[in-house]
């Protein structure tokens, strides 16, 4: 516990008592679960903190809004959307993933533990920024889902003017050739930060701010978007 407190403040993020025991909580249940459904490949409970709790709040400091509506696109099992809910009580969290096993599992997991911001759906981005969510959100992110170039046209469309979409990397190499793909979609890179997790493992944090509206004809099939990115 008091590990992942101290090294949470490292990141310049304060949980409480409560919310560190919530994330311990969550964590407990992850791995009770994995034993039957495939939600981590990361079990030892050191490397679990580090890997997915610590990583998943890391994107805390750049939601910059008291209050506000975030969707996590291919949120898995419930990363980096569960933390980030836990840590800001006051912000509306919609996760998202196309298999139902890992959204019920999530559904049931923040239920069980009162965790009242979040809900998980089944679901695909590019449907939904066709549909009732496009220009909805203040926020968005998405951690080891797909290629920056892909994830860009999935996830604008569902961001409001002014909206950022916090991209968890490994690296900043996906920002290369990006140029095109922002201009189509209103975009702009607003910040990249290089920081490492306590285990020395790079991150990279990519924020890019929805300048304008996406034009209607985005976002295109999954399909083209997987061949024929911006």
């Amino acid at each position: 516990m008091n590990f992942l407190i101290e090294n949470a403040k490292k990141l310049k993020i304060c949980l409480s008592q409560k919310q560190a025991e919530l994330l311990m909580e969550y964590k407990n249940a992850v791995l009770e679960q994995n034993r039957t459904m495939n939600l981590t490949a990361i079990t030892d409970e050191k490397d679990f903190i580090i890997k997915h709790i610590l990583d998943s709040l890391s994107g805390v400091p750049f939601i910059d809004k008291q209050e506000g509506k975030l969707i996590d696109v291919g949120c898995g099992g419930g990363f980096p959307s569960v933390p980030i809910a836990i840590a800001l009580p006051n912000i509306s969290v919609t996760a998202i993933d196309s298999t139902a096993k890992k959204v019920n599992f999530i559904n049931n997991a923040v239920s069980k533990l009162k965790i009242n911001n979040i809900c998980a759906e089944t679901a695909r981005a590019e449907d939904l920024g066709r549909g009732q969510m496009r220009g909805t959100f203040d926020f968005a992110t998405a951690r080891a889902v797909a290629n920056l170039h892909i994830l860009l046209e999935l996830v604008t469309p569902l961001l409001k003017i002014g909206g950022k979409f916090i991209a968890y990397k490994a690296n900043d190499s996906e920002t290369v050739d990006l140029h095109r793909a922002l201009s189509v979609l209103n975009c702009k890179i607003n910040k990249i930060v290089n920081l490492n997790l306590p285990n020395g493992d790079e991150r990279c944090l990519i924020v890019i701010e929805k300048t304008d509206e996406t034009p209607n004809s985005y976002p295109r099939q999954n399909s083209t978007i997987k061949n024929k990115p911006l």
